[in-house]
């Protein structure tokens, strides 16, 4: 058995897992209690791994390689946001009289009820 790749969230070694298994690569996550009971510490002890069989590791790191250069790719915007000056525009029509007059302070007690 040999470690493919290391996740800090037991979430993501499951998800490749996952996506090797479509390809049809059987694996393993080993070390998932670590990082949900001794959180914190998951780094110390080497983060969750996905673990395979010695004769499809070769496979395993090309399609792990493969994986992390499709979750880094930058997401391409469907269109050019212009919603920003109608937000800062209301943000700061509605927000204005509170900033301009604020709250009036409180006038010292007469001692009346």
């Amino acid at each position: 058995m040999q470690t493919v790749a290391k996740f800090h969230k037991t979430e993501d070694a499951y998800l490749f897992r996952s996506y090797l298994e479509s390809e049809g690569i059987p694996a393993h996550v080993f070390d998932e209690n670590i990082s949900q009971w001794l959180w914190h510490h998951t780094i110390a002890f080497g983060g969750v791994r996905v673990v395979v069989a010695d004769e499809d590791a070769a496979d395993a790191a090309s399609i792990y390689e493969e994986y992390e250069k499709t979750l880094t790719a930058h997401p391409s915007a469907v269109g050019d946001v212009k919603f920003w000056p109608i937000a800062l525009l209301a943000t700061l029509l509605l927000g204005a009289p509170f900033m301009l007059f604020g709250r009036k302070p409180l006038k010292p007690d007469d001692g009346k009820p």
